[in-house]
């Protein structure tokens, strides 16, 4: 029962990341009336963990994991009460930069240690339970953020946000497990050894994958969507600057958490579609995909606040159910590659991202918001419809030849 205390107080430091993630936007945009501040800032998170991506796994390998997360949590914790004296761009800039890249740390070793910690029979369990947690948390907190911002204002929500990661830390400190760790081994060696296997790891997984088109063709299209979900990330803030420029932490808050809410259904609708067999994960994962699209298209073309929240609502329902079937596409990769197969698409998400962010404020500039929010989601609706279309002349033929071989 102690040890199941640390997924709850993981969960409560989520919900600290998701409100910092709400009130730096908001401080920055207030600061600066700048989109192009803005993405920097959504960036500068993402590039954070992408480089300390590169390491953590070395790290949770090589170092007691225990005490990895508990020196990130008082770092990230640390950062946060830096910032409510210096809330200047560059500040946050450079803070949500490095609570990006300390972040990275934590969530691999507390990935990696969730064995030792439960025991092996019990991961599934374990895992479940997280993943609720952390839906509950990502609701939580957005929802949180703009109230506890709109009402009390943003040092007050940085404050609760630090003091979430310092409870975490202090409980890691009391509760002791056997935690496997490998402390002969240098961090530095392995490190380079790391960056020398990057290129042979894509190299291997490209080969892989050509061997299976339909799954190259599926990845290739979530690096669009990555492409695409910078100008929702970018877009939703200054929405809710437009709906009203005094409270728009509430009304920002508000629409990523009604979004959030549609995300959480949908973890509970996916498992009891029995229909949901495996030759439809792909065409279902690309109708989804479209859906959700057309979602961020209609609600970031609105001022109005009911269509907004309802469309948000099914926009997170469907995001997450393309999101989750991604994950469950991936994971039917041969084991021996598997892991390597998330960490490509895990790359490919974030050199999404960052592109989009330099890519958005530009567009913005020279059209609009909403005309930005058309061309990149445009782009994955175009993108998903043509491998919609292929996948289904894919299983056609592969039917046919079926049926030729056993006639």
């Amino acid at each position: 029962m102690k040890r199941q205390l640390i997924l709850y107080m993981k969960a409560l430091s989520d919900f600290g990341t998701f409100m910092d993630m709400i009130v730096l936007n908001v401080v920055i945009y207030s600061a600066t009336g700048s989109a192009t501040w803005l993405a920097a800032t959504l960036a500068s998170r993402t590039l954070g963990g992408v480089i300390a991506s590169l390491f953590s796994g070395v790290v949770a390998d090589r170092l007691d994991r225990r005490k990895v997360m508990i020196w990130a949590d008082i770092l990230r914790g640390l950062i946060i009460l830096l910032l409510i004296p210096f809330p200047t761009p560059t500040v946050i800039i450079i803070g949500s930069f490095l609570i990006g890249f300390i972040s990275s740390f934590f969530h691999v070793s507390f990935s990696a240690e969730i064995p030792q910690m439960f025991g092996e029979s019990k991961v599934l369990e374990t895992n479940s339970l997280i993943s609720r947690l952390t839906s509950i948390s990502l609701v939580a907190g957005f929802l949180g953020a703009g109230i506890i911002t709109d009402i009390l204002g943003y040092e007050i929500t940085l404050l609760i946000d630090a003091t979430t990661y310092i409870l975490s830390a202090i409980v890691l400190m009391r509760i002791k497990w056997d935690s496997m760790s490998n402390k002969s081994e240098a961090v530095a060696p392995g490190i380079k050894q790391k960056l020398i296997s990057i290129g042979k790891d894509i190299k291997e997984v490209y080969e892989y994958l050509k061997l299976l088109p339909v799954l190259l063709m599926f990845n290739l299209v979530f690096l669009i969507g990555a492409f695409a979900g910078s100008s929702h990330n970018l877009g939703i803030p200054l929405l809710a600057e437009q709906i009203d420029p005094l409270r728009q932490s509430f009304y920002y808050g508000l629409i990523w958490g009604v979004w959030g809410v549609g995300s959480v259904l949908a973890t509970y609708t996916l498992p009891k579609l029995k229909w949901l067999k495996d030759e439809r994960l792909f065409s279902t994962a690309y109708v989804a995909a479209i859906l959700m699209s057309t979602g961020f298209i209609l609600f970031l073309s609105s001022e109005a606040i009911p269509l907004i929240l309802i469309i948000a609502f099914f926009t997170g329902l469907f995001d997450a159910s393309y999101t989750t079937l991604y994950a469950t596409i991936l994971q039917k990769s041969n084991n021996q590659i598997r892991g390597r197969i998330f960490g490509v698409g895990m790359l490919l998400k974030s050199l999404g991202f960052a592109l989009g962010f330099i890519v958005a404020p530009i567009l913005m500039e020279a059209f609009s918001l909403k005309n930005m929010v058309w061309i990149l989601h445009g782009m994955f609706i175009t993108a998903n419809m043509m491998a919609l279309l292929v996948t289904l002349i894919w299983k056609n033929k592969q039917k046919h030849v079926t049926i030729v071989e056993t006639s």
